[in-house]
């Protein structure tokens, strides 16, 4: 069994810094709670069916070990997910990760932006993000754009210098 510091460096993280410790190629980056936005939550585990993904780990940065493991053919993601809010473990850090770690989501703060990094090396993970509906997400693309469009949402919100360190890390 992983634990959280094999996945994730340090106990803090967030953006613009690369946090994890393995090496994933594609990137999406996201501006909803990990662990309460509900709508994303029940289809991303209709995503995650569809692709093969029948078991996540979900970590938090206060614990080593994973705080539950889902096994998608038996559980729901949402209700399940649920009790990360409910038993405020939002507030520490959400890693969300399969056994064979061929993605990870990592989001510190619920109000933070977080990350789904994607080994596209690996044919489920690649499967994976081609399934993913990009607009529930912010990709590189988009971000390279707004590095120089000041006018833009990711500019105001980022600055230029959050956007070049981003894309320095991630691209």
């Amino acid at each position: 069994m992983n634990k959280f510091s094999d996945l994730i460096i340090g106990k803090e993280f967030s953006l613009p810094d690369y946090f994890f410790n393995k090496k994933y190629n594609k990137f999406l980056f996201f501006d909803f709670s990990l662990s309460a936005s509900y709508d994303f939550l029940r289809y991303f585990n209709q995503i995650l069916l569809l692709n093969d993904y029948l078991a996540i780990d979900i970590y938090t940065s206060i614990y080593e070990d994973p705080i539950l493991s889902i096994d998608l053919e038996e559980k729901n993601i949402t209700p399940t997910i649920r009790k990360l809010y409910d038993e405020e473990y939002y507030f520490t850090g959400t890693v969300v990760i399969p056994p064979d770690l061929s993605w990870c989501a990592a989001q510190y703060y619920s109000v933070d932006w977080g990350v789904f990094a994607f080994d596209t090396n690996n044919k489920k993970s690649q499967s994976l993000f081609d399934s993913l509906d990009k607009d529930w997400f912010v990709t590189i693309s988009q971000l390279k754009e707004a590095l120089y469009d000041r006018s833009s949402f990711l500019y105001k919100e980022f600055g230029e210098d959050c956007i070049a360190a981003i894309l320095n890390n991630y691209a």
